[in-house]
């Protein structure tokens, strides 16, 4: 999963502009003394000031009310006018759902039903590849929903997990195994066959590819959860999101982190140089840059420690350079 990948499309591009606006906001705190604690909300902004979910809407097939969701469809879009309406959606509580022709906002989803799925999905998984046929009263076979959110976040976030990171988790295990998705939502929710083949028809279309009126890709098929809690001391905003990248386990994080001790260490083990051109800020004469972490596969209640990290600059998502920094030595 290269970051060409995760970063080639509108969506990725005007939440992590949205972020750099928050940046601005939280430097200016951060010399007055004023960031908000590592597990306190509040790492937000003007634009992202109630956190987002973005989840492609053919994943989801009713609101938390049982009625079927109902957009205005906008056809073809310029690429500025579907980023205004994302920064228009993003202020608006819970999920914003994203279709080949329009948005639908402010959907309150129904964080039961996915846990379930996703406990559901994962646990005969797990049944169906065990080579012993005894089961002892020792080793279960159920897989609890911690187990799965565990996998898909980064090491820093501890339980209890909230409601954003719960319903967006267990929703992407219709991104990691569409066919186990399809057939719980259809036995769960007993669907007919008009039903049926409209769900799938739905499923099917999330890997397409959706152009703006330019040919931009606009979203991609992921789901992205904008989190307003910055949950490690060197991130200066909330925390990004980025999941359903391909197997179980497999998420990114971006962050925006000064070039500290740390950073510096672990950029160089991975032979990074960091350019003057790529930072979007700075702080005691220090950049702040912003990471992308691509996290490995891993299994049910573990967290691969394995994952690659991409340094991106402003000139990746459309941002002039504002700041100047000294090259590494």
């Amino acid at each position: 999963m290269h970051k060409k990948k995760i970063l080639g499309n509108e969506l990725i591009k005007e939440v992590i502009t949205i972020r750099f606006h928050t940046l601005n906001k939280m430097l200016k705190q951060y010399e007055e003394g004023q960031m908000p604690g590592v597990n306190e909300e509040g790492a937000t902004g003007k634009y992202d000031n109630k956190g987002a979910i973005f989840i492609p809407g053919g994943l989801i097939y009713q609101d938390v009310d049982e009625q079927f969701i109902r957009y205005e469809s906008y056809g073809k879009i310029s690429a500025k006018d579907f980023r205004s309406a994302i920064r228009d959606a993003m202020q608006n509580d819970n999920a914003t759902l994203l279709y080949h022709d329009g948005i639908a906002s402010a959907i309150n989803l129904d964080g039961g039903f996915f846990s379930k799925a996703a406990r559901r999905i994962f646990t005969y998984k797990k049944a169906a590849f065990r080579r012993t046929k005894r089961i002892s009263s020792v080793s279960t076979l159920e897989i609890n929903s911690n187990d799965i959110i565990k996998s898909h976040c980064p090491t820093f976030m501890n339980q209890p997990y909230g409601a954003r990171t719960r319903i967006s988790t267990c929703a992407s295990v219709g991104l990691i195994d569409p066919p186990m998705y399809y057939a719980y939502n259809k036995t769960e929710l007993n669907f007919s066959e008009k039903q049926a083949h409209r769900f799938a028809q739905d499923l099917g279309k999330i890997r397409e590819k959706v152009l703006s009126s330019e040919g931009l890709v606009l979203f991609p098929p992921y789901i992205i959860v904008c989190h307003d809690t910055r949950y490690k001391k060197n991130n200066f905003t909330g925390l990004t999101r980025i999941l359903g990248l391909g197997r179980y386990g497999e998420f990114a994080t971006f962050t925006f982190e000064s070039l500290n001790k740390d950073l510096k260490n672990e950029v160089h083990r991975r032979n990074i140089t960091v350019q003057p051109e790529e930072a979007f800020g700075s702080i005691d004469q220090t950049p702040v840059l912003g990471i992308l972490r691509v996290y490995e596969q891993t299994n049910p209640g573990k967290r691969s420690l394995k994952y690659r990290l991409y340094i991106i600059s402003p000139a990746d998502v459309g941002i002039p350079h504002f700041s100047i920094i000294e090259p590494d030595s």
